[in-house]
């Protein structure tokens, strides 16, 4: 593959992948090269090689005879999903509390600024919340824990908006990160833990109201 090729696979990756958060594209839609091709301004060559790399994650599957459709997650793999997330990123909040340097802190700081200075703005926001949780899984300085921890970011994806698209869950949120900072920052390992757990299962329960919204609106429409 090409550099230039290589470039924009990437681009087209990247923008799917953007637009399926955004919920632009949603589970159960067919996604057709010459379609994406078009509305991207490239070739059908690096649409399927972006295709290709989201069937790998496990976003989408192929269809016969009519292509790639993106997955969508039952209830119960949603529950499943974030019960591994923070089996995964508990665990990464404690061992971070006990390796953390002053350098990566500051990192840590500097994101929270931008997501606290993101509050109008939904999906940038929620975007930095996923550049913060990077942030304290790299500084955990773990491996396999990362290996793990990117199967479930991945399947993340599916999802679609993120559950920042609540004021009220914003707000917590940015409270949440306060104090798992204070805690890495006092070394605190147990404390953190705890947060992050908190953290987590809050972010759930917004999750699921996303989907008995979605299901009651859906049923609604369906009446009409």
């Amino acid at each position: 593959m090409t550099d230039q090729r290589e470039n924009q696979a990437s681009f087209c990756y990247e923008e799917l992948v953007a637009r399926i958060q955004r919920a632009v594209i949603k589970p159960g839609d067919y996604l057709r090269e010459q379609v994406l091709a078009e509305s991207l301004g490239v070739s059908r060559t690096p649409v399927r090689e972006a295709l290709r790399r989201l069937e790998s994650d496990g976003v989408v599957y192929s269809e016969p005879r009519f292509g790639m459709v993106v997955r969508d997650l039952t209830y119960a793999e949603v529950v499943e999903l974030y019960e591994v997330r923070e089996v995964l990123e508990r665990t990464a909040a404690g061992m971070s509390a006990k390796v953390i340097t002053e350098i990566e802190l500051q990192e840590l700081e500097l994101i929270q600024f931008k997501i606290e200075s993101s509050r109008s703005e939904p999906h940038e926001m929620s975007v930095l919340n996923h550049t913060f949780h990077v942030a304290v899984l790299n500084s955990a300085k773990n491996r396999y824990l990362w290996k793990a921890l990117e199967t479930v970011q991945k399947a993340m994806l599916i999802l679609g908006p993120s559950t920042m698209e609540f004021p009220e869950r914003a707000e917590a949120a940015i409270e949440e990160h306060r104090s798992l900072l204070n805690a890495l920052r006092e070394r605190d390992s147990e404390v953190a833990e705890k947060v992050m757990a908190t953290h987590l299962n809050n972010a759930q329960r917004y999750r699921l109201r996303q989907i008995n919204e979605r299901t009651t609106n859906d049923y609604r429409n369906s009446k009409n």
